[in-house]
């Protein structure tokens, strides 16, 4: 198969290959492809030679990353012809691009970002929490399951007129929360509860190290994990939405009739791939504030108490909005639910996939309608739930604080 890939690259010319391409696909250049395996020597050769004082973690990093890239860069690019577009050789090329970017979080995570966390003692504290979590079995499991669903869901049909690549949008973002939620329950469990059922909370604090300080450095590395597996998923979940709108309009891209109407249909697409980044920011911000929770009710409760608050707060959390405007509760319990609204994280104020996914919004000057939000608009409502997210996070750690600070540890 390499034998038949480098043929192609010296004997098929590129007008060729431009002729051959669909009218649904963006034109490719088979000098790209041939500039990537530069690229790839010109980073490999130097790391290789230099492993000694890299490391040999680095440079194998950096050795399988790059490689998985090139060879998912160049069955994608080679695939994208009228024949074998859309054919698996050019899915799996999406997919192992998908593979290496996940494959440079990992690398940008543990040699750039963790080295400096761990430079502070609190974020020693964080380090040190971030890597019993990751290492467990059980958060390889379901993250590794939950990469697999999305790009497998990636395939299926929901038997609606042209909204499948909606509906498998809406379904990639919620598989997101739904695979980082336990992975985030059974890491917040784990760093202070069982520390203390095991006694080694005990050689925690004998060092010079405060309880206020142990809890921050806890829930700093819960959420360097809840970080990692929101921007895992969501780089799947992106790939594939995007490599399914091609599928799911087809059609209309063969139909149309003009370079006017090719191009506003990749504004299209264009637009569902950037509407993933809020949408991922949103995500992350609610597993927090639960991570929050999580992290206090573990000061004092085990795994099953844990589990059951998170998955009550949770699902309270998105229905108090509907509760709370029903017509049909009685007025004294209508208060009741009104101020358990304000007690309970603002989850629903969190989520606009139903802009996000199924409505529209401005991108740039290309997008032509009036009385819809722009781009920069969600970027500032993201902010505020970024800044609410802040608040309600601090209040429920000082609440943590106090709890752990009066917790027997023997």
């Amino acid at each position: 198969m390499i034998l038949n890939v480098l043929a192609q690259l010296r004997t098929f010319p590129p007008d060729a290959l431009q002729r051959a391409t669909p009218p649904f696909g963006p034109s490719p250049n088979v000098w790209t492809a041939i500039y990537g395996i530069i690229a790839i020597a010109a980073i490999l050769i130097p790391t290789w030679a230099n492993r000694k004082k890299i490391g040999w973690e680095t440079a194998t990093l950096i050795f399988t990353t790059v490689l998985i890239g090139g060879i998912g860069f160049i069955c994608w690019r080679l695939t994208r012809t009228a024949e074998l577009y859309l054919s698996i050789i050019y899915v799996a090329g999406m997919l192992l691009m998908a593979l290496a970017s996940i494959g440079a979080l990992f690398g940008v995570m543990e040699f750039g970002i963790m080295r400096l966390v761990g430079m502070m003692r609190l974020g020693a504290i964080a380090r040190i929490t971030y890597y019993e979590a990751l290492l467990e079995p059980f958060t390889l499991i379901v993250l590794g399951t939950g990469i697999a669903c999305i790009g497998v869901c990636a395939r299926l049909n929901f038997f609606t007129y042209d909204e499948d690549f909606k509906m498998y949008r809406d379904m990639a973002y919620s598989f997101v929360t739904l695979f980082t939620l336990p992975i985030m329950v059974l890491a917040s469990t784990r760093v202070i509860d069982e520390e203390i059922e095991n006694r080694t909370m005990l050689t925690l604090m004998a060092k010079p190290v405060s309880r206020t300080q142990v809890v921050l450095g806890k829930y700093l590395g819960v959420v360097l994990l809840i970080f990692v597996c929101v921007v895992a998923l969501g780089i799947t979940a992106g790939s594939c939405g995007y490599l399914r709108y091609f599928d799911d309009m087809r059609l209309d891209f063969v139909s149309a009739s003009s370079q006017q109407d090719l191009d506003q249909l990749k504004h299209e697409n264009v637009k569902a791939f950037a509407a993933l980044l809020p949408s991922m920011v949103l995500a992350f911000l609610q597993v927090s504030c639960l991570a929050a929770i999580s992290v206090a009710v573990s000061t004092r409760f085990g795994l099953a108490i844990n589990i059951a608050t998170v998955v009550v707060i949770y699902i309270f959390a998105n229905l108090g909005r509907y509760v709370a405007g029903a017509t049909e509760i009685p007025d004294p319990l209508r208060y009741v639910v009104s101020v358990m609204t304000y007690i309970l994280p603002g989850l629903g104020n969190m989520d606009l996939n139903q802009r996000l996914v199924f409505g529209d919004y401005i991108l740039n000057d290309q997008d032509r309608q009036t009385g819809i939000p722009t781009y920069g608009t969600i970027w500032q409502y993201v902010g505020m739930a970024g800044a609410y997210a802040a608040f309600y996070i601090s209040g429920i750690l000082c609440f943590a604080i106090a709890l752990f600070r009066s917790r027997e540890l023997i």
